[in-house]
């Protein structure tokens, strides 16, 4: 019986992207020992196991093969450590989140939570192995690999949770790729391959990048702000002040920074445009029959019962974070207010309720929000959604008594044919749900 391997590799190739996150990730490691939702470490330091990226990356469609199906994956993915723009440890922050009442905007009891994310800007280098082996030739597995860099390169990947809502997004700067020939009598490729460093800068060609589409459409609009907007934290103020203990000028709570920059994170978009459409959509349609298809576009959790777990419902929407600019420095940024709640009754101040604040005023950003090609339903529910936003019907962030949260709707990319136009199809999907329920009670 022969010892020979009938099956040998022929060629290996080596794959290193250098990316950053866009915005926060959550790379969660199922602990709550300093939040709710604790970031993944190891010794400390915050990183980015490459089951995770596996995972993701394995959804794209057409490269399923890499990943193998029965046997080992042809595709190995490393883990790799996250740091900052300066090489040093990735800076975790920490955000809350809170269950907003569809109906009147307000937080559900219980609902409010706190969370650890990697902070934006943080850098790493994606770094992939694909074993070819004899037998593998007809299964594509470099077309595979050249898709899957496109998918990468695209901008349109998130590692971790909550990627729906703008988390995670991964932006790729350079993709290199290094191949080794091993074919039989190739000993210098051979010794190339065993003494092959990934830091080592020889060797590395700019890797193919076909265009990558996605199974998703998209919809921008730029937007201005109207006054002001206030998304409170408490956490992430004047970090350096804070540690010095000088909290002289510090306010009680301030329009949320990432980076330093004034952020609308993608849950509160989200959020937003749920409660805001589906107050809009129950005054024309029943509200059984509304809650289902809200459910079903924004994604949904079902409480647990004794017979059964809890089921998730993803969302078929994607918001991405918006980061704020200042159109004109000398009247666009923030604000430090003080304020005082009034007594009712005598009309004078309240004890122990004077407090400070620092909005954002001005100023104007972009959202961008992806959904499902092929469902024109949902892409005219986003654009009722920014219509009513135009229209001040839907508000971001608190405060919006007392005027914060409103903005104007500017140029419209991929949407542009009207924010006020007939929404034929929105209005064919919900008809046809309402006249199921009524045959199912018949």
């Amino acid at each position: 019986m022969s010892n020979k391997n009938q099956n040998p590799i022929r060629k290996r190739i080596v794959v290193k992207a250098e990316c950053f996150f866009s915005s926060p990730a959550l790379i969660g490691s199922g602990l709550d020992e300093h939040t709710d939702s604790d970031i993944l470490r190891s010794d400390n330091q915050a990183f980015l196991p490459g089951s995770t990226a596996a995972g993701v990356l394995r959804s794209i469609s057409g490269i399923e093969g890499l990943f193998g199906n029965k046997g080992i994956s042809p595709l190995w993915v490393y883990d790799t450590e996250l740091i900052d723009s300066d090489g040093n440890t990735a800076k975790i922050i920490e955000l809350d989140g809170v269950a907003i009442d569809s109906d009147n905007k307000v937080a559900l009891d219980n609902k409010k939570y706190d969370y650890e994310a990697v902070d934006a800007e943080t850098k790493f280098t994606l770094r992939f192995l694909l074993t070819i082996r004899k037998n593998d030739s007809s299964k594509g597995y470099e077309k595979m690999l050249d898709k899957l860099n496109g998918a990468l390169k695209s901008g349109s990947i998130a590692f971790g949770a909550k990627t729906r809502r703008g988390f995670g997004l991964v932006q790729c700067t350079g993709i290199k790729k290094r191949e080794f020939v091993l074919e039989q009598g190739c000993t210098d490729a051979l010794k190339q391959w065993i003494g092959f460093d990934w830091k080592s800068e020889d060797g590395w060609a700019d890797a193919d990048i076909p265009e990558y589409t996605g199974n998703l459409s998209e919809i921008k609009a730029k937007l201005t702000l109207d006054g002001s907007i206030m998304i409170r934290d408490t956490r992430n103020i004047f970090e350096e002040k804070l540690k010095s203990g000088d909290t002289a000028d510090t306010p009680d709570y301030k329009h949320l920074s990432i980076g330093g920059k004034p952020v609308i994170l993608g849950t509160s978009w989200a959020g937003a445009f749920r409660s805001g459409l589906y107050r809009l959509l129950k005054n024309k349609y029943p509200e059984d029959i509304v809650n289902e298809y809200i459910n079903e576009v924004f994604g949904h959790v079902t409480e647990p019962d004794n017979d059964e777990s809890a089921k998730s419902e993803p969302s078929k929407v994607v918001f991405d974070a918006s980061f704020l600019s200042a159109a004109d420095e000398s009247v666009d940024g923030y604000r430090m207010l003080t304020r005082v709640k009034i007594d009712r009754f005598t009309g004078g101040a309240a004890d122990g309720a004077l407090f400070s604040e620092m909005p954002w005023y001005g100023g104007q950003t972009e959202i961008k929000i992806r959904y499902e090609k092929g469902r024109d339903d949902i892409r005219e529910l986003i654009l009722l959604g920014l219509d009513a936003v135009d229209k001040g019907i839907i508000q971001i962030g608190g405060e919006a008594s007392v005027g914060r949260g409103f903005f104007k709707v500017g140029e419209v990319d991929g949407g542009s044919d009207a924010l006020s136009g007939e929404k034929q199809e929105l209005r064919k999907e919900l008809e046809k749900r309402k006249k199921a329920g009524e045959s199912s009670e018949n």
